[in-house]
C-alpha cells in the first residue's frame, strides 16, 4: 500500500528512477572491477609462476649435486609459497598421474619445453597434490632430464587462496561502499526529487484550490527556468480566472437580483421541459410544481419546433395567466426556452367590468332617454287626450331625468375623489344621529318588502369630527345595497361602537343571499356590478361601492366584507374619531 501510494506521486517515481539507474551503474561497475582485478592478479600469478619454473629448471640442469639442488629449490618455493611436485615415467614410458593433470595438447607442450600455466579445480586432483585443502590452483609443468634422457615431469603449482582471499575483501569494501554510497544516493535522490517536484506539488495545491474556488492562492517560485516560468503562467491564470469568476458572479447576483425584483415571473426550461431557473414570482404563480403545466409544455414545442415566439393565455390554479415563450439558441440550435409569466386574472375582469360597466351606461342612459323623447313627442304631436296623462307622461319624464343625473352626479362624484380634487369638511357629528335617520329614510322601503330594519349602537357614544354629508351617503349606498339584496322577511342591522379611543366601527349587516368568494375582491371595484338575477329591481350602476371606498379612505379608515351565499353579507367600516 506505502509502495503503491510513493509509485502514484512524482517525487516517488523520480526518488525510485535516480536509485534504479544508480544501482545498475554500481552492480556494472562492481562487475568490471571484480573481472578486472581476476584476470590481473591471474595474469601476474602466471607470469611469476612461469618465471618461478624457468629458473628451478636451471638450478636442476645446472647443479650436478641433486640434494643440493633441492635444498635450493625448496628455500625457493617457500620464499614464493609454491609447491612442487617431481613425476618420473612409469616402465612404459608414460607419465599416468600428470595425465590426470593436463590435457594431451598441454602435454606435449611440456615436454617440448613450452612455457603453459594452467588452471585448475578439481577435488580428485588432491590425490596428486600435496595441498591441506583442496582449492583452485595455477600449475606448470617442465620436463626433467638426466644424460640427455628425460626422466620425469617437473610440476609447480600455486593456490589462488590468496587472490580469493584478496577478491573477497576487494567484494567486502566494494559492498560496504555500494552500500554507502547507496545511502548517501537514497537520501540526496530523495532530496533532489522533492525539490525539483516542489514547484509542481505547489502547483497541485494550487490547482485544487482553485477548484474550490480559492483563487487568492499564489505559488511562490523565483527561479527563472521552465518551471519558473510555468509557475508565473498559473499565478497569471489564477489571476485571469479570479476576475472572470468574479464578473460571472457579480452579473449572476445582478440578473437573480433582477429575477427577484420583477413583479412577472420567469422560468427557464430546457428542450425537455425542466425546470432550470425561476423566480420567486413564478413559483408562486406555478405554486412550486416541479414540472410545467400540459398547457405550456405544448407552448414548447411550438418554440422548439418551429423556432418562434408564442404568446397565450391559459387558465391555472384558478389564475389567468399571459405567458410569452421564447427559444433559448447555442450554436444555432434551440436548448431551450425562457418564459415570461404575469398573472392578468385582475387586468381581464378589470376589461369585463369594464365592458360591463359601458353596457350598463349605455342601457342606464339609452332607457331614460328614449323614454324621455318618445313621451316628449306625444306631447308635442298632441297625442295625449286628457290633462291626467299628460301630468302621467311629464311625471315620467322628471323620474327618468332623475335618474339620469343620480348617475353623472355618480360619476362627478367618483372622478373628484379619485382625482383628489375633493376636500373633506371635518365637522363633530353625531352618529347615533345618523343611524336614526337611515332609519326613518328605509323604512317605508323597507317595510315594502318585509325587511325588518335593525339600528344597535351604544348610547354612550361620542360625537365624531367626520364628514356627516358623506358618512351619511356611505350609510345610504350600503343600506340601498342590502334592502336590494335580501329577500322579503330579512334583517338588515345597522351598528356602531368604539374600536377604540382613536378609532369607532360602523357594520351595515343583511341576512340575504350574500356574495359569490371570487367576486369579493372585486366588489369595491369601479363598474363592479353584481349579477342581476341576484338583485331587486332596477340594479346599480355599480359605482356606489367604489364611492364608498373613497369616502372611508378620504377619512384615513378601512372597509372591509365578510360574506357567505345563503348566510348574508357585512360590510365594516373603521374610521378615526379625531376627538
Amino acid at each position: 500500500m506505502i509502495f503503491r501510494s510513493i509509485t502514484r506521486s512524482v517525487v516517488g517515481k523520480l526518488w525510485i528512477t535516480i536509485i534504479a539507474i544508480v544501482a545498475v551503474l554500481f552492480l556494472l561497475l562492481s562487475t568490471i572491477v571484480f573481472k578486472y582485478f581476476d584476470n590481473h592478479y591471474y595474469t601476474q600469478q602466471s607470469n611469476s609462476l612461469s618465471a618461478l619454473g624457468e629458473e628451478i629448471s636451471l638450478i636442476i640442469e645446472k647443479n650436478p649435486n641433486r640434494e643440493k639442488a633441492i635444498e635450493i629449490i625448496d628455500d625457493i618455493l617457500r620464499a614464493y609459497e609454491t609447491n612442487m611436485v617431481i613425476i618420473k615415467k612409469d616402465a612404459t614410458g608414460k607419465y599416468p598421474q600428470i595425465e590426470k593433470l593436463f590435457s594431451p595438447e598441454d602435454i606435449k607442450l611440456i615436454l617440448e619445453n613450452q612455457k603453459n600455466v594452467v588452471r585448475i579445480s578439481d577435488v580428485s586432483y588432491k590425490y596428486y597434490l600435496t595441498f591441506d585443502k583442496v582449492d583452485d590452483f595455477l600449475a606448470i609443468a617442465y620436463p626433467l632430464s638426466e644424460n640427455g634422457k628425460d626422466i620425469g615431469v617437473i610440476i609447480l603449482y600455486q593456490s589462488l587462496e590468496r587472490l580469493y582471499e584478496v577478491t573477497n575483501n576487494l567484494k567486502k569494501i566494494l559492498l560496504l561502499f555500494v552500500g554507502i554510497a547507496s545511502v548517501i544516493t537514497t537520501f540526496f535522490s530523495f532530496f533532489l526529487s522533492y525539490k525539483i517536484t516542489a514547484p509542481i506539488r505547489q502547483m497541485k495545491k494550487a490547482a485544487v484550490q482553485m477548484a474550490r474556488g480559492n483563487f487568492k492562492h499564489k505559488i511562490s517560485i523565483r527561479t527563472t527556468d521552465e518551471i519558473g516560468e510555468l509557475a508565473d503562467s498559473f499565478n497569471k491564470m489564477a489571476s485571469q480566472l479570479a476576475e472572470t469568476v468574479q464578473a460571472l458572479s457579480d452579473e449572476k447576483e445582478k440578473l437573480t437580483n433582477i429575477l427577484k425584483s420583477m413583479a412577472d415571473g420567469v422560468i427557464t426550461v430546457n428542450r425537455r421541459g425542466d425546470i432550470i431557473v425561476t423566480n420567486p414570482p413564478a413559483d408562486k404563480l406555478l405554486l412550486w410544481e416541479k414540472e410545467l403545466p400540459d398547457s405550456i409544455k405544448e407552448m414548447l414545442e411550438t418554440v422548439i419546433k418551429q423556432e418562434v415566439n408564442v404568446k397565450k393565455d391559459i387558465n391555472l390554479h384558478g389564475r389567468i395567466l399571459s405567458v410569452v415563450m421564447a427559444p433559448l439558441f447555442s450554436d444555432k440550435v434551440v436548448n431551450g426556452a425562457v418564459m415570461l409569466l404575469r398573472d392578468v386574472t385582475y387586468e381581464r375582469k378589470l376589461n369585463k367590468l369594464r365592458q360591463d360597466f359601458l353596457a350598463n351606461v349605455s342601457h342606464e342612459l339609452r332607457t331614460p332617454i328614449s323614454m324621455i323623447q318618445g313621451y316628449s313627442e306625444a306631447i308635442i304631436d298632441d297625442m295625449v287626450l286628457s290633462p291626467e296623462e299628460t301630468k302621467e307622461l311629464t311625471h315620467i319624464i322628471y323620474e327618468e331625468s332623475l335618474r339620469m343625473g343620480r348617475l353623472v352626479n355618480d360619476l362627478l362624484d367618483l372622478a373628484r375623489m379619485e382625482s383628489g380634487m375633493y376636500q373633506i369638511q371635518y365637522s363633530k357629528t353625531d352618529i347615533k344621529l345618523l343611524i336614526d335617520k337611515m332609519i326613518r329614510k328605509f323604512s317605508s322601503l323597507a317595510q315594502e318588502h318585509k325587511i325588518e330594519l335593525i339600528s344597535d349602537y351604544d348610547p354612550k357614544l361620542p360625537e365624531v369630527y367626520v364628514d356627516g354629508d358623506r358618512i351619511e351617503q356611505v350609510l345610504t349606498n350600503l343600506v340601498d345595497n342590502a334592502i336590494r339584496h335580501t329577500k322579503n322577511g330579512g334583517k338588515i342591522t345597522i351598528r356602531a361602537k368604539l374600536k377604540s379611543s382613536d378609532n369607532f366601527l360602523l357594520e351595515v349587516s343583511d341576512t340575504g343571499e350574500g356574495i359569490p368568494e371570487q367576486d369579493i375582491p372585486y366588489v369595491f371595484e369601479r363598474f363592479y356590478k353584481a349579477d342581476k338575477a341576484r338583485t331587486r329591481g332596477n340594479s346599480g350602476t355599480g359605482l356606489g361601492l367604489s364611492i364608498v371606498k373613497n369616502i372611508v379612505n378620504s377619512h384615513g379608515g378601512t372597509i372591509s366584507v365578510d360574506s357567505k351565499i345563503g348566510q348574508g353579507t357585512t360590510f365594516s367600516i373603521i374610521i378615526p374619531t379625531n376627538i
